[in-house]
């Protein structure tokens, strides 16, 4: 990716918004999240991604072979509806703060250790073993809602 496709994509992400503290159960509006980008809550105090995929990003992830996979696990398992993916932003190495659209996966990464995720959360380079935790959640009118597993 360029570094003006990448400030693009920064700059349509900002314009979400600095993420809020939400709590369980509490609607999150989510119709000015568009396609390819992504909303972060801070839930508990931790922070969470609401990544609204595009088509081809959902094809790219359900297209990875799980023998790819250090943690191997279906796409469409962790974003069954495929557009909406919700996940915790701390990397499962060592809890540092990930950041969205970056590394050769463009998913995640994080810059502590430089673990990486694709756009499904999967880790696909370490020194992380784990991927990103997927939180429960349902979508209606406009609005997610994040749910206990």
């Amino acid at each position: 990716m360029s570094a003006s496709a990448y400030l693009a994509r920064g700059a349509r992400a900002a314009e979400v918004g600095e993420p809020a503290p939400v709590d369980w159960g509490e609607p999150i509006r989510i119709t000015d999240i568009r396609p390819g980008d992504w909303k972060i809550a801070l839930l508990e105090g931790d922070p969470v991604f609401l990544r609204r995929r595009t088509r081809a990003q959902i094809a790219a992830a359900r297209a990875t072979p799980l023998s790819q996979l250090p943690d191997p696990a279906a796409d469409e398992e962790r974003a069954p509806g495929g557009e909406w993916l919700v996940v915790s932003g701390l990397c499962t190495h060592a809890a540092c703060q990930v950041q969205a659209g970056l590394g050769p996966y463009e998913g995640w990464q994080c810059f502590c250790h430089g673990s990486a995720y694709d756009l499904s959360g999967r880790v696909r380079q370490g020194p992380a073993r784990r991927n990103l935790p997927v939180i429960g959640h349902a979508i209606a009118n406009g609005a997610l809602v994040l749910r206990r597993s």
